[in-house]
């Protein structure tokens, strides 16, 4: 049975899996933040960034294009309500692409980050301010992200169960859609139960000290251009 890409680490030899987690997440932040407050003639520059760096890294565009459609469908739905209340063809298609481009470096940050790497460092950094529940949030926070990719498994599996079954979402579309989340939801808390006893039964401690990735010069320097830069957005913001 076919399994899902988007939203999954995929193991590769690329320039952002050897970032430091904090520093694509840091990054993302504030790419999400300048291209979702920017005006349209910005957006569209910056839109070619998160797609540049898909390229670098070989995305596989079919798989992810084919997972993506409800993000898709959305940036449409947006972009049509958009000219509605705007009146505006550009402001719509800069509202929409930075829309995508949000998500697509959103798959970057999953595709190229293994959740508890990205948990263990963030619960590393807070640390300093927090103590030791710093590394409680970032169990909960591990816990979340390793769960999202189960998630879009279970909903796939559970679909091509029904579909090789014969079951038809045309002809009873409320019905297939009420017994699809049943059936997710039941096979999630069913998961959820097991991964937690499995981690009693180690004696997991949420609030335990743990290693994480080293930073380097490249690191650094991506966290420091980052903020730079939303620095310079925020300035820029106050002048217009």
């Amino acid at each position: 049975m076919a399994e899902a890409l988007i939203f999954h680490y995929r193991n590769a030899d690329n320039f952002l899996v050897r970032l430091n987690p904090n520093a694509k997440l840091i990054s993302l932040i504030v790419y999400t933040i300048i291209v979702s407050t920017s005006a349209p003639a910005v957006v569209f520059p910056l839109v070619l960034l998160p797609i540049a760096a898909a390229f670098m890294i070989r995305l596989p565009w079919r798989e992810y294009l084919r997972e993506s459609i409800f993000f898709v469908v959305l940036s449409l739905i947006m972009f049509v309500a958009s000219v509605v209340s705007d009146q505006s063809l550009i402001h719509a298609l800069a509202y929409s692409a930075s829309f995508l481009s949000m998500v697509l470096a959103s798959i970057l940050l999953a595709d190229t980050t293994m959740p508890d790497e990205l948990a263990r460092s963030l619960g590393a950094a807070l640390s300093h301010i927090f103590g030791r529940y710093a590394y409680a949030l970032a169990t909960a926070m591990e816990i979340t992200l390793s769960m999202i990719p189960i998630i879009i498994d279970s909903s796939v599996s559970i679909f091509e169960a029904r579909k090789a079954r014969g079951a038809s979402f045309i002809s009873h579309p409320l019905r297939s859609v009420s017994e699809l989340s049943v059936s997710i939801l039941s096979d999630l808390l069913d998961r959820a139960e097991i991964y937690i006893d499995a981690l009693y039964s180690r004696g997991y401690d949420a609030s335990k000290r743990r290693k994480c990735a080293p930073y380097r010069l490249r690191d650094v320097s991506v966290i420091i251009l980052s903020i730079l830069l939303f620095l310079l957005h925020i300035m820029a913001s106050c002048i217009i």
